[in-house]
């Protein structure tokens, strides 16, 4: 049965040690089998000397692809709150096996680096607070993956007791409704706005009796 040796790196002396991550070289009978982070090899269970049979082989290159996956997830998140949709895609672009990448965003979920719902509200405070519409924010959430209930839960945390017309006035800001062309400049921004057509009729109204 083939046996296990392990063999750790050693510091390089050249001027790309500084930026090449140190590795570790796992040997079966002297042939190169698999490379791994030192943070990633404690979680694998092995050994120099170990017997490596084909059972036991599937079982550590498995356990290799969590570990690398969950470390991924967290690295990801750490960089910038993402929704779990968006880090899905990305293990799928990385060819981690459905399982695993499940396997993994419940590990991460559990930490508590992954919530929906947080997210999901943090960007509609945000789009509101931007002066962006109800529709505006809820297109917003669908291009992060945050649909459904999550997302419709922060939108009406967000928009929910906000009157759409002042927030629309609020948006159109100094913009002039002095005639037609202007009316229709200013109908036309509400709505890349996200705000409804009453809305945003209803603000131009009161930006022309202010006026």
């Amino acid at each position: 049965m083939p046996q296990l040796t392990i063999e750790h790196s050693a510091a390089s002396d050249d001027a790309t040690a500084t930026t090449r991550r140190r590795s570790i070289a796992l040997r079966l009978d002297g042939m190169a089998w698999l490379r791994v982070e030192p943070e990633v090899f404690s979680e694998l269970g092995v050994s120099s000397g170990d017997e490596i049979d084909a059972s036991r082989r599937a079982e550590v290159e498995t356990a290799l692809a969590r570990v690398r996956a969950r470390l991924f997830v967290i690295r990801s998140l750490s960089v910038k709150a993402q929704s779990t949709a968006e880090i899905e895609k990305k293990l799928a672009a990385r060819d981690v096996p459905s399982n695993i990448a499940l396997e993994a965003i419940e590990r991460v979920r559990g930490y508590g680096y992954l919530d929906d719902a947080a997210l999901a509200g943090q960007l509609a405070r945000g789009m509101r607070g931007r002066g962006y519409g109800r529709r505006r924010a809820e297109q917003k959430l669908r291009e992060r993956g945050l649909r459904g209930h999550c997302a419709e839960a922060a939108l009406d945390e967000a928009y929910g007791e906000q009157d759409e017309a002042a927030l629309a006035r609020a948006a159109l800001g100094r913009r002039s409704v002095a005639d037609d062309a202007d009316r229709r400049r200013a109908l036309a921004f509400l709505a890349r706005r996200g705000f409804s057509a009453g809305a945003a009729w209803a603000a131009i109204r009161r930006a022309g009796e202010e006026g």
